[in-house]
């Protein structure tokens, strides 16, 4: 039996606690938005890090690694932000699979990685049936 929504019950509250974390702490070594640049960025001078998702700061900064693998092509492939894993999928459909590594994934994105492949394969056979 699968304990899926014990993980993403996990999940949330590890995020949820550094999110209220981040609200009471007031200081650059909270995640903080630069407008200009358009990334998000911890820390300060030499030590500031950045980067174009929240998500990775904030498991730097509250000290939390989530991780997302899949194989490609005989290779084990990690991410530790969902969104890289989305584009991937865009890229990478037809040789990607997420099985073995199922637990790294709830139930609605499992669901959503299956939709998104099926939907690349079924443009691909449409454009291949009309000759592009």
């Amino acid at each position: 039996m699968c304990d899926c929504n014990d993980r993403a019950k996990a999940r949330y509250v590890q995020i949820d606690r550094a999110t209220k974390l981040c609200r009471k702490v007031i200081d650059t070594t909270v995640p903080w938005y630069d407008g200009k640049r358009q990334v998000w960025c911890l820390g300060e001078g030499s030590g500031r890090r950045e980067d174009v998702y929240l998500d990775r700061l904030v498991q730097k900064f509250a000290g939390v690694e989530m991780r997302y693998r899949y194989s490609w092509k005989g290779e084990t492939v990690t991410r530790q932000v969902f969104a890289e894993v989305l584009e991937d999928m865009v890229s990478r459909y037809e040789s990607m699979s997420i099985v073995g590594f199922e637990e790294d994934y709830n139930g609605q994105q499992r669901k959503w990685l299956e939709q998104i492949r099926d939907k690349m394969k079924l443009v691909k056979s449409r454009k291949k049936e009309n000759g592009e």
